[in-house]
């Protein structure tokens, strides 16, 4: 380390140059990156939903879909609107009342059953068919310009409606939080640190990772929208502390030494140990996540891992040279450090350490429960607000047509009784309030070349018959559950090959594939980061010590909704225990290595306090800084699992910090000797 120290410290205006020259190329990058909207494309593809999805995308060229019901209008301006929309980029088709009756005939002469379908309380609803998914831009493109078409005169509501409204409230709030965030980052440094310019040198080191990050994307065929929203914040906020670590430790050195390089080489050297440990930790937290089986969990895991190890190199080459270029400012502009020095609090939690510890190993059994019983959800319905346009739609749509809660099922044409049968049997089917196929609109005597191609196009494909079947039933649940499992059993009694796809069944597969995926990333978490400190300390028990604290610190996060009775997105449920592992160890990881460094010098109790002082303020910082970046989303988001998992981030910063500073000095000072044995045998 000696050599790499001196050659930054050394050669400031290579390290310079080196980095304009990638910051140019990152932009260039950046620019080619593909965002992709359509998260089903991280579902795994051998789900039976996931694969009649694709039949219904390859053979009927029907992805995306939505609803629109228009009040107070004649089936004729209904006819010109349903015309205009079918001419719009992107819309496939649209079923309304027009396609299945004479809008010119008397309604009184109409077919009860498909006039009810259609037109209830002087409402007409429409089904609009889209030829891309529902989270692909296309559509996305598509449905707001069915927005703008309508304006009040209608209301829109379905899943393609659902993922129009997420994508525009992202793109939108996204500028928001972000700028929420470096305003009270800057807060928490500058209360913090002894200079003003220290937090912009912070700042600019991190951003330049943050681009890197952006730029170097394009080694990926595309990243997902949710993770480029928040991937810079997260970046930002776990990666900030290695910056603090590393100027905390040069302003002590230069205590002890004149020369400012020499000051910044011995920091290097100091730090490097711990601030890599510290990364790899986090980088193997976010790796974790690429072991889930739903690929959003490789999306963000690899983007954010590549991010922080970006932050890593930033922080031990470019900062260096920022702060040594800076340091007269830094030292001109100096104020006081406005955060707790931890002197008089270190005494007390020494003191107490033994109480605070029977405290934690006594809430430690119910956390573990509460956290074992907490719900989560899959549906996008509730990711938004009620007072959303597409929520709103949904709900006039439900109240007036029942749940328009559509399923496809998928079975090979040709046997027409077989199928007309099908039709019948789930029928009675109970939560099933309607099914539609070609042979329950037309007769099966009748020639197929006798049927209107619109018709036939509709439920026909080149291989397979397509039959729609309505639920009355909410997305997800106990009862919509059941009643999947029924139109399966059913499906598979009479064909071999068959498939059933539509929103409710692509969540219950999603259910069935991630109900392991939390046990699974826990494990892969603690085995990787429990390996990465076990190398680090040259020990066995540190490793054991640290993870099992941290892991503490997330069954308190987990039980906490499980008190207030709230239900988590299954996204925010799997994830979280694995970032939380790894950013937030560095906490625990700080105040080992210092410890174990004091314990040279100085008896257990004293070593314990003083490592407390060196550690806590910077310690403080970085939880603050986690806890407030993600606090900022959390206020500004109207996206709700966007909001619970910021949420669940930032309160695990602030749990694992109280965690580390009250009850890690009595652990170590406890396990002092079996520390020292499993030391001395790995040396």
């Amino acid at each position: 380390m000696e050599g790499f120290s001196r050659f930054i410290v050394y050669h400031k205006k290579t390290i310079i140059i080196i980095y304009i020259i990638l910051i140019g190329l990152s932009f260039i990058g950046s620019q080619f990156v593909e965002i992709n909207y359509d998260l089903s494309k991280y579902l795994p593809g051998e789900l039976n939903s996931i694969k009649g999805k694709e039949i219904l995308e390859n053979e009927f060229e029907i992805s995306g879909l939505g609803y629109l019901l228009l009040k107070d209008k004649t089936l004729l301006e209904t006819e010109d609107i349903v015309n205009d929309i079918k001419s719009m980029d992107g819309v496939k088709d649209v079923i309304w009342l027009g396609a299945a009756e004479d809008i010119y005939k008397p309604e009184e002469f109409m077919d009860e059953k498909v006039k009810d379908e259609f037109l209830r309380e002087n409402s007409s609803l429409l089904q609009i068919q889209f030829t891309d998914p529902d989270d692909s831009m296309a559509t996305v493109n598509s449905m707001e310009e069915v927005f703008n078409y309508i304006g009040d005169e209608g209301v829109i509501g379905g899943p393609a409606a659902i993922s129009h409204d997420m994508q525009m409230i992202t793109s939108r709030e996204m500028i928001y939080y972000s700028i929420i965030a470096f305003v009270i980052i800057f807060i928490i440094l500058f209360l913090a640190m002894e200079s003003f310019i220290e937090p912009i040198l912070f700042f600019i080191a991190i951003g330049v990772a943050i681009i890197l990050n952006k730029g170097t994307n394009i080694i990926f065929s595309s990243v997902s929208f949710n993770t480029d929203s928040v991937a810079s914040i997260i970046q930002l906020a776990v990666s900030m502390d290695y910056s603090i670590f590393l100027i905390h430790r040069y302003i002590e050195e230069k205590k002890y030494f004149g020369d400012r390089e020499r000051a910044m080489t011995s920091a290097i050297r100091n730090t490097f140990i711990s601030v890599l440990s510290s990364s790899l930790t986090t980088v193997g937290g976010f790796l974790a996540l690429a072991f889930m089986k739903y690929g959003i969990g490789k999306d963000i895991g690899l983007v954010l891992a590549k991010g922080v190890l970006l932050s890593l190199i930033s922080v031990v080459t470019l900062l260096p040279v920022l702060v040594l270029i800076s340091d007269k400012w830094i030292e001109k502009y100096q104020h006081r450090i406005f955060l707790p020095s931890f002197r008089r609090t270190s005494k007390i939690i020494v003191k107490y350490g033994h109480l605070f510890l029977v405290l934690a190993i006594l809430i430690s059994l119910p956390s573990f429960l509460g956290q074992s019983q907490v719900n989560y959800y899959y549906s996008n319905e509730k990711v938004l607000p009620k007072t959303f346009k597409s929520n709103m739609g949904n709900t006039e749509i439900d109240r007036l047509f029942e749940n328009k809660n559509q399923l496809a099922a998928i079975i090979p044409k040709g046997d027409k009784v077989k199928e007309l049968g099908l039709i019948g049997k789930l029928k009675a089917i109970e939560g099933v309030i309607d099914v539609k196929g070609l042979y329950s609109m037309v007769d099966i005597e009748i020639p197929e070349e006798f049927i209107p191609k619109d018709v036939l196009e509709n439920f026909q494909g080149e291989n397979y018959s397509m039959i729609n079947v309505n639920l009355n039933l909410p997305m997800e649940g106990d009862a919509t559950k059941k009643t999947l499992d029924e139109i399966r059993n059913t499906l598979g009694r009479d064909y071999d090959n068959w498939y059933l796809t539509g929103e409710s069944v692509i969540y219950a597969d999603l259910a069935e594939v991630t109900s392991k995926d939390y046990k699974n990333i826990t494990i892969i978490s603690i085995i990787v980061i429990g390996g990465i400190l076990v190398l680090a300390f040259k020990s066995l028990v540190i490793p054991i010590i640290l993870v099992a604290l941290i892991q503490l610190g997330i069954w308190i996060n987990l039980a906490i909704p499980y008190i207030q009775g709230i239900d988590l997105n299954f996204i925010s449920f799997i994830i979280i225990g694995a970032i939380q592992l790894g950013a937030t160890v560095d906490y625990a990881i700080l105040y080992t290595s210092r410890y174990q460094e004091n314990i040279k010098v100085l008896d257990k109790k004293e070593a314990a306090i003083k490592t407390i002082i060196d550690t806590g303020r910077p310690i403080l910082t970085s939880a603050l800084i986690l806890f407030t970046a993600t606090l900022s989303v959390y206020m500004v988001t109207s996206m709700r699992n966007t909001a619970e998992l910021t949420l669940l981030i930032g309160r695990g910063a602030i749990i694992s910090l109280i965690l580390v500073l009250i009850v890690l000095p009595s652990l170590l000072m406890i396990f002092h000797k079996y520390v020292q044995k499993t030391i001395a045998s790995k040396e």
